[in-house]
């Protein structure tokens, strides 16, 4: 008889390459969720499934995504750490693995999440930045954007910020903290919740940019999460979102 191991792991990635986390058959690029069971199967030399804490799209980077997965291979936890990252891409690392208890699950488990959206806002862009951040010449007012986001706080109806194809079945969310931020050139939108619509961190940074540019009012953006109506506010580009930190 074999006896099972779960492993929990935090892995960090630049997503530009891959067609997202999760796998999807109709995608032509390899997802992240892919390299890295391919990798976890030469490691263990068994077939091994991974689920992850939070599924990020296509060009999303990440610092701290977290996921699980069962073995019946037992190796230390520095063995599979450097045997894993001896044969990943360069662009996904694993930061660390632990042994967890059998019922972990790296989803169900979290408490919140935590998303991260950079903006390089100045009259230069960057050639070799342009996938790690979102470029946009004009000037964006923070301090107003920062008034208008307080308004997400709490527990409300996203549903103004979820996209077409989202699947979740409540659109309820739960906003803990809201930031946003300057440093020289670049803005920094940081914001934790207990969970994310499909797209909703990218819409509520395009809402927030119409405020900044003060091509919209703050009124403008409470009136719109209120009515609970999506609108084509041209979503922001995924280049820069990055999936910071998940609560345990």
């Amino acid at each position: 008889m074999f006896y099972k191991y779960r492993l929990v792991v935090c892995v960090e990635y630049k997503g530009t390459n891959y067609s997202g986390w999760q796998k999807n058959k109709f995608n032509k690029l390899i997802s992240i969720q892919e390299v890295i069971e391919n990798v976890l199967f030469k490691v263990a030399d068994h077939k091994i499934n991974i689920f992850c804490s939070s599924r990020t799209d296509k060009g999303v980077h990440s610092f701290g995504q977290i996921f699980h997965f069962d073995t019946y291979k037992y190796k230390s936890e520095n063995e599979w750490l450097r045997k894993c990252n001896f044969i990943l891409p360069n662009d996904i690392f694993f930061k660390w693995v632990k042994f967890s208890c059998i019922g972990f699950d790296s989803r169900k488990d979290s408490l919140a999440r935590r998303y991260i959206y950079i903006i390089l806002n100045g009259n230069y862009r960057s050639t070799f930045l342009y996938d790690f951040f979102l470029y946009y010449k004009n000037y964006l007012f923070v301090d107003l954007m920062l008034k208008a986001s307080y308004i997400l706080l709490g527990e409300h109806n996203f549903s103004s910020f979820k996209s077409s194809g989202c699947q979740s079945l409540s659109s309820k969310r739960n906003i803990f903290y809201i930031n946003i931020f300057r440093k020289g050139v670049f803005i920094y939108f940081d914001i934790i919740a207990d969970s994310f619509l499909y797209h909703m961190v990218r819409n509520i940074v395009s809402s927030l940019i119409l405020v900044g540019i003060k091509s919209k009012s703050i009124n403008w953006f409470k009136d719109f999460f209120y009515s609970g109506i999506r609108i084509n506010c041209n979503i922001v580009k995924p280049n820069g979102l990055y999936l910071y930190k998940i609560y345990y």
